[in-house]
């Protein structure tokens, strides 16, 4: 039984040590910021702070491929493709996007300070799914 006790005594400082280091290993805020690409490299979203105090987050469609151009995705450049999502946790957005025409509720989260991910879904019919990566 002594034996027992000194083996779990000798835990103690582990244990400690590792409840104090849990800290360091938090999550950190990553920058959602920048100029970003689907898998696709099909077109390009500029993700901005935006809103009345500046605290939402907001990407706009500013590129598209141009053989890919076409009179259904043009009339949206230059346009909020993802507004006025609020922080809802740790590197993640919720707000509203605009997928063809149509506004749904949608989620950024952002992995790492160089990919993010954008999903999407209108009535569990229309999904979409987006993978994106920092350029700029």
């Amino acid at each position: 039984m002594a034996r027992y006790i000194r083996s779990f005594l000798q835990l103690i400082p582990f244990v400690l040590a590792m409840a104090v280091a849990a800290p360091a290993v938090a999550q950190e805020q990553f920058n959602p910021i920048g100029l970003w690409e689907p898998d696709n490299k099909e077109s390009r979203y500029e993700f901005t702070y935006c809103g009345e105090n500046g605290d939402r987050l907001c990407a706009e469609l500013v590129w598209i491929q141009e053989d890919k151009q076409d009179s259904r995705n043009t009339k949206y450049l230059n346009t909020y493709m993802f507004k006025n999502a609020r922080h809802i946790r740790l590197n993640e957005w919720q707000g509203t996007v605009t997928l063809e025409g149509f506004n749904i509720g949608g989620t950024v989260t952002q992995t790492n300070d160089n990919t993010m991910r954008l999903e999407a879904c209108a009535l569990f019919v229309i999904c979409e799914d987006i993978r994106l990566k920092r350029i700029q």
